[in-house]
């Protein structure tokens, strides 16, 4: 109690640690709090979906010291199944929207008596926040919850219980907020949108009304206020009468200029984002291939967050045993290397002949059933191919050479 007490003493708050339902803020009635209510703009959601679509899609899988992929370990049962309702695909790519929208996912980790998980639990960003004990110097999370009471409860829980995803942060715990590093471009996209919208409120249509004497300026205002309610109430019809003669002049209903604002807008989002600018409705670059073209996303923005879920959850879902059996999880992002079909037969014609792959390989990268034939699971190296510590006599091409001499 004394680690509370002291919290409590630091930050003046209750210490009442709340069960593990109070503590429960995966309710389908909380959804709505998860994302805000601000408003977001086409471009961040575009990225925000496309990134988390991809990052759900990528399979996973454990496997241990010998590259085979043990089923004794409840952790990755769990996340394969997906926690609680949800599929694995939903669990995954919640907490990627979470990461990128706040720039802080948290998932609780629940255990049984025998210290192995039992289940999981996606927390509001908001609700959760880093602590650190002054006397161990040890980092905890301030976790509050709203029970069906409407009572706050606060649990603070050791980080080896919490799954933190985060973006880039500079010498603090949570992650940076990308909508706040965007703040500036949404504000102006918006005051630009505005000025759009009331040129639309407009017309795109000008009249030049020319008096053919001279006339008194309050005759003058009346005579313009007769010809613009006559327009108005005519769809645009004009009668010039004698004296007036009135001229049309058009106009564009949003400056092209304007427009450009939208393009600033998305290349700086991707910016931010680290996606191609094509991500998100830009220029289409050039690519001669589908692997091209998601290798620049892969490099930049899907490799380092997936080096960051695999070392989270190798960290704090992984027993002590599994882990001196080598357990590690590993998300596959070869799929997303597909390319033509053409490139796919080259590609494994090469591993087929270096001898990397067997014929049963291939069919399981293309998701086909493996043949139970002789030889299939086998590894051949081409017939022109030697060990280099072979003796160059014992080769066929120079042994047929020196039969013939």
């Amino acid at each position: 109690m004394r680690l509370f007490n002291r919290f409590k003493n630091l930050f003046g708050m209750s210490t009442d640690i709340s069960n593990k339902e109070e503590l429960y803020l995966n309710d389908p009635k909380v959804v709505e709090t998860l994302m805000g209510k601000e408003e977001l703009s086409e471009s961040i959601y575009s990225v925000i979906s496309r990134v988390s679509n991809v990052f759900a899609s990528l399979p996973m899988k454990l496997i241990d010291s010998e590259y085979e992929q043990p089923v004794d370990c409840e952790s990755f049962n769990l996340l394969s199944n997906g926690p609680r309702y949800f599929t694995r695909f939903d669990f995954f790519r919640d907490i990627e929207a979470l990461r990128n929208y706040q720039g802080n996912a948290y998932v609780q980790l629940f255990r049984n008596i025998n210290g192995k998980i039992e289940d999981m639990a996606l927390i509001k960003p908001g609700c959760c926040v880093p602590v650190f004990d002054l006397d161990s110097g040890e980092l905890y999370f301030q976790v509050t919850a709203t029970d069906s009471r409407r009572y706050q409860k606060i649990a603070y829980v050791h980080y080896m219980e919490i799954l933190h995803f985060k973006q880039t942060r500079f010498g603090n715990i949570q992650g940076i907020d990308p909508i706040k590093i965007l703040t500036n471009t949404l504000d102006y996209d918006m005051k630009v949108r505005q000025i759009s919208l009331n040129q639309l409120n407009g017309s795109n249509e000008g009249l030049k009304v020319r008096f053919e004497s001279n006339m008194e300026e309050a005759a003058k205002k009346e005579v313009v206020k007769n010809i613009a309610q006559f327009y108005k109430e005519n769809g645009g019809l004009l009668v010039e009468e004698n004296g007036v003669t009135i001229d049309r002049l058009q106009r564009d209903l949003v400056d092209s200029k304007l427009l450009d604002t939208d393009k600033i807008s998305r290349s700086r989002i991707a910016m931010v984002y680290n996606v191609p600018e094509h991500f998100i409705g830009g220029n289409q670059s050039s690519y001669s291939s589908q692997e091209q073209l998601n290798m620049e996303f892969l490099t930049y923005s899907l490799v380092p967050t997936v080096n960051q879920y695999e070392e989270e959850l190798n960290k704090k879902t992984l027993t002590p045993r599994e882990k001196e059996k080598g357990y590690r999880y590993k998300f596959n992002i070869s799929s997303l290397l597909r390319a033509d079909t053409q490139s796919r037969g080259n590609f494994y014609q090469i591993m087929r002949r270096s001898g990397a792959y067997t014929a049963n390989d291939v069919l399981r990268y293309e998701d086909m059933p493996p043949s139970e034939e002789e030889g299939m699971n086998e590894h051949h190296i081409s017939g022109d191919l030697y060990p280099i510590s072979m003796d160059p006599t014992l080769r066929k091409t120079t042994a047929s050479v020196t039969k013939d001499s």
